[in-house]
């Protein structure tokens, strides 16, 4: 661990062992960059530092989080891009790239390097792009929090670190994916609400939606009428009770249909249909092809994105 006025980083070694986690962080550090200062500070070993005129490739990813000021950022894949207090800035195995201040403001970063098989999996399926590398988050304050859960390991008990590290390193991830393209402009399972009486009956649906569940059910275990239930749905809601209760039924059998090979029947019965017909009919409705069709599909693409020639982990 390197510590001086203005920064702090470490680089940790990585066993055999560790790498079997799927995840890990190779290294993790923070810099305060005053304005109208060098940058980078060169006492970084020789893969990772860079000048703004060679740029860098590095062979894993790392996050970079800009807490404070402001600077500008270039890749291939990007072309010059603005940057701000409160974004992510994302960087790639073997991606040429360049980041730095503007010297009127300076900034306050904090990095953290990650390998292993996970990382590059999530970014063979799409879920980190090299076409967009910049997330600006809605809650920096909380990425500012799992930054630093990490860089206070490396500098404390870097002796003890592998399944430390990873745990915390998740944490890191997800800030980054709550603005993530892929994940940020997909339709959200479930409406926030900020009704009492619709959320406590969404909690009782997703937790019982596999069972014989009703409307009157529903509205019994909230403890209101049918009418009064429906009329909050209506109010604070994009969905009624039993839009929702299907809802739930349906994204419970695409996942079993995606991540098993259980018979449909099962899945029918495990999601909640009353029978295979009853989930075949409710199905097609709502996702307009059956559950094999769907299954299949979803099937075809696992295999295409797992051909030879697509991106895959470095040999350790």
């Amino acid at each position: 661990m390197t510590v001086s006025d203005t920064q702090t980083f470490g680089y940790m070694p990585v066993s055999e062992i560790v790498t079997r986690l799927g995840l890990y962080v190779t290294g993790a550090g923070t810099a305060i960059v005053p304005p109208n200062s060098n940058y980078p500070h060169q006492l970084h070993p020789e893969l990772y530092d860079f000048t703004w005129r060679s740029g860098r490739v590095l062979p894993e990813f790392q996050f970079v989080f800009i807490a404070e000021g402001q600077g500008e950022f270039e890749s291939e894949a990007t072309g010059l891009q603005q940057v701000k207090a409160g974004t992510v800035i994302q960087l790639f195995p073997d991606v040429w790239h360049r980041y730095r201040p503007d010297a009127s403001t300076g900034w306050t970063e904090y990095w953290i390097s990650f390998g292993g098989e996970l990382m590059f999996r999530w970014h063979e399926r799409g879920i980190f792009r090299e076409e967009s590398p910049l997330a600006v988050l809605r809650q920096p304050e909380e990425a500012l929090y799992q930054y630093q859960r990490v860089i206070d390991v490396v500098r404390d008990r870097p002796e003890h670190t592998a399944t430390l590290m990873t745990s915390r390193a998740m944490g890191v991830i997800a800030t980054t994916l709550e603005r993530n393209a892929i994940v940020a402009s997909a339709e959200p399972v479930v409406v926030p609400s900020n009704d009492r009486i619709v959320d406590e009956a969404r909690r009782i649906i997703w937790n019982h939606s596999h069972q014989r569940v009703t409307v009157d059910i529903i509205a019994k275990k909230v403890g209101v009428t049918r009418r009064t239930l429906e009329r909050h749905f209506r109010e604070h809601s994009e969905r009624t009770v039993l839009q929702e209760l299907v809802a739930c039924r349906i994204h419970r059998a695409k996942r079993l249909l995606i991540e098993t090979n259980v018979p449909i029947k099962h899945v029918a019965h495990s999601a909640g249909f009353t029978s295979v017909s009853n989930l075949c009919k409710v199905f097609r409705r709502e996702v307009n092809l059956t559950p094999g069709e769907f299954r299949e599909g979803k099937t075809s693409d696992s295999d295409e994105q797992s051909r030879p020639g697509q991106v895959s982990p470095p040999v350790p």
